[in-house]
């Protein structure tokens, strides 16, 4: 019973709900389009590992030097977004106009558990501008690596290629759309059941039903003015027409 007058309350304001919904999704799929700056990501690849050659020239794997390097992942982690590289790629790079602070902000490490494979990424409204910073920023971390630590092992796996056609990845149009869709419906249908409760206005023979606990004997049924003006003039027209007899003495 809860449930079907649930969906009475909400067939009731279906309007307000239908309205609300749509100005919301449109809104934010407005926004989304024409308000927001679009982003691109360009990112490079780097992997922290020096082969080994043994006596014949062939290329060795050292297991106990993989472990090694791995556990240097965070230690380079931290190095890559530290001031000293930074100020570097800043110093080298003085066209890309960004300051060591917005470098650290803006740019995302992402390394894999056990492995030695490092990921730089960064965003900016121009794919050429985010290509240039990935890839100076890459190429700095590579050549003071061994003034830092003292040993010679990254190696630049892929860097960020031109595009002729990058494609946004941000902001997400579609996702952005069902999260107001979904908001918007959820905060309206939640406004409407709260209208609904606060009214305890009685309107037909369910309400006193509901509210008082008594059963209704009749029903009076909905009239409007000019129902009423139509009556009293028929019942004028009748009067008219009716013939009375004298009164005798």
């Amino acid at each position: 019973m809860e449930l079907k007058l649930m969906i009475q309350m909400l067939r009731k304001r279906l309007w307000l709900i239908v309205i609300f919904v749509v100005i919301c999704t449109a809104g934010a799929g407005l926004y989304s389009k024409y308000m927001i700056t679009p982003k691109y990501e360009a990112s490079s690849t780097l992997i922290v590992n020096k082969m080994n050659l043994d006596q014949e020239g062939a290329r060795g794997l050292d297991l106990n030097e993989i472990t090694s390097n791995i556990m240097l992942i965070n230690s380079y982690k931290v190095i890559i977004t530290s001031a000293s590289i930074m100020d570097k790629v800043v110093q080298q790079h003085p066209d890309m106009q960004i300051t060591s602070t917005e470098l650290i902000d803006k740019l995302q490490v992402i390394t894999a558990q056990n492995s030695q494979v490092i990921t730089l990424k960064m965003k900016d409204p121009s794919y050429d501008r985010a290509m240039k910073i990935v890839n100076a920023v890459s190429q700095v971390f590579k050549e003071e690596i061994p003034r830092i630590m003292k040993v010679d092992n990254i190696t630049l796996l892929d860097n960020a290629k031109p595009q002729k056609n990058p494609v946004p990845v941000s902001p997400k149009l579609k996702v952005n759309v069902a999260l107001a869709f979904a908001a918007s419906f959820l905060l309206v249908v939640g406004i409407v059941l709260l209208l609904e409760y606060l009214d305890d206005t009685v309107r037909n023979e369910y309400d006193v039903e509901r509210y008082l606990e008594l059963t209704t004997l009749g029903a009076i049924r909905k009239m409007k003015k000019r129902d009423l003006k139509t009556r009293s003039s028929a019942r004028s027209k009748k009067q008219a027409g009716e013939k009375y007899a004298p009164l005798s003495q």
